[in-house]
């Protein structure tokens, strides 16, 4: 799957292992998004912000649960997405 800016996005079960994987774990060339299943807004998520809010160590199978759409105020079956960043 692709985003619009041409970040290959993968589902997270794909690469990495959500259950074990936390913020603080996950490679610098991951970039998280954030997928609302009722009105299919996508945008990307800051990952400082959320080691901020929620620390660094919190699992990312944790993160998608707690995630609300800005689009519709949607808080259920929200879908975090992991892309990755090309490297040289």
């Amino acid at each position: 799957m692709k985003h619009r800016r041409s970040i290959d996005l993968v589902a997270s079960h794909e690469e990495v292992a959500t259950d074990r994987e936390t913020l603080a774990t996950l490679p610098q060339w991951y970039v998280l998004h954030a997928r609302c299943p009722a009105c299919q807004h996508e945008t990307r998520i800051d990952r400082r912000m959320l080691a901020y809010r929620y620390g660094k160590d919190i699992s990312l199978a944790r993160i998608g649960p707690r995630l609300k759409c800005i689009g519709c105020g949607n808080r259920t079956g929200n879908q975090l997405l992991l892309g990755r960043l090309p490297r040289d």
